[in-house]
């Protein structure tokens, strides 16, 4: 029966072994080393470049497309805040208010309390007063009753109306009102106008002791 012998390998055979195994790891190698900018748009997934792998710094001011990107200035801030983005001296000049101590004596006809006012709008608007007026009555023992309005631009608004003293035995009562008044206004100057009236007895007479008048413009 023959035998077979397993002979050593020959350095020659060793070496050529060794020199495969590197030339195919160099292949292997050479298969995932990418070229120098052989990587575009086409190879990066969507998502691919998240933040974590953007080194700080890397992308500047110049490396980022700003056209049609629009920053608010100040000025387009402050008036941004403001009721319907009107601008401030919009609404400095759209209001206005008055206070007087009159000493009025009013009658069965109606007379203007304090001076009217005057406010600017620069578009339309809708204006809206109100008043408050302090009167006694003028007849003693008399019932009278305390009649006030306002007008925007001749437009009067709904009468407020208080009792100033019950018949007989009173020579001084207090009456108190609160007039309102709105009105839709187009851009200019409009005057804001209180009116009050006394009524009711055989001598209707009041004195108006003092009014407060306040106009103002908002959008609406």
């Amino acid at each position: 029966m023959r035998t077979f012998r397993l002979r050593a390998p020959s350095p020659a055979f060793a070496v050529s072994i060794v020199a495969l195994v590197v030339a195919l790891g160099g292949t292997s190698y050479a298969a995932f080393a990418l070229p120098k900018n052989s990587v575009g748009t086409k190879q990066l997934k969507n998502r691919a470049v998240t933040t974590t792998k953007i080194k700080n710094g890397n992308v500047t001011a110049s490396k980022i497309n700003t056209t049609g990107l629009t920053v608010p200035n100040a000025a387009n801030a402050a008036n941004a805040a403001n009721l319907a983005g009107l601008g401030s001296s919009e609404y400095r000049t759209a209001s206005n208010y008055t206070q007087s101590s009159t000493a009025k004596a009013i009658t069965n006809a109606s007379a203007t309390i304090g001076a009217p006012i005057q406010i600017t709008t620069e578009g339309t608007r809708r204006v809206i007063a109100s008043a408050a007026v302090h009167a006694v009555n003028g007849v003693a023992g008399t019932g009278v009753y305390l009649v006030c309005h306002i007008t925007i631009d001749g437009t009067s608004g709904v009468n407020d109306t208080d009792y100033a003293s019950p018949a007989g035995g009173f020579t001084v009562v207090d009456a108190s009102v609160s007039p309102l008044a709105s009105a839709v206004v187009g851009a200019g100057t409009h005057t804001v106008t209180l009116l009050c009236d006394a009524a009711g007895g055989a001598t209707p007479q009041a004195t108006v002791v003092d009014d407060a008048l306040a106009g103002w413009a908002v959008a609406g």
